[in-house]
């Protein structure tokens, strides 16, 4: 009995202390996120996201260009990526991704779209684009 509540043990703390990007969720699919650039004029995004664990670098994406990423939530659904922007004057921090949101908006696709006027989430689940953040870039 004493093995067995130790093997269980060790268990759950071998899950928990997966990071974000590991395959420490045992009850969810896999995640994509995918960051597009659709700036007009030729307006180059310098692209940074990250999360707790994870840096994924920063990314010059030319417009059409995209950066994308696949991932497990974590078991406590509190994964969080978040990006920094750069592209024309403006500078914008914000979340990319949080699992207690995104789950109701997006399965297993989670697309982005950076434009002039802000950056569009897709709700895959009634088919449009929310707007979630806004800039002016001329």
């Amino acid at each position: 009995m004493l093995k067995s509540l130790v093997t269980i043990i060790v268990f759950l703390l071998i899950v928990r202390a997966q990071d974000d990007l590991g395959d420490d969720s045992i009850f969810d699919g896999r995640k994509t996120v995918c960051v597009l650039n659709g700036m007009n004029d030729d307006i180059l995004v310098y692209l940074h996201c990250q999360s707790r664990y994870n840096d994924l670098g920063q990314h010059v994406l030319a417009v059409g260009e995209y950066q994308e990423w696949s991932f497990r939530d974590n078991i406590r659904d509190t994964t969080l990526f978040w990006c920094t922007m750069d592209a024309g004057k403006v500078h914008a921090s914000f979340q990319v991704y949080r699992a207690e949101i995104e789950e109701k908006l997006c399965d297993s696709q989670c697309n982005r779209t950076l434009t002039n006027d802000g950056g569009y989430f897709y709700d895959q689940f009634h088919g449009y684009w929310e707007k979630r953040l806004s800039w002016y870039i001329p």
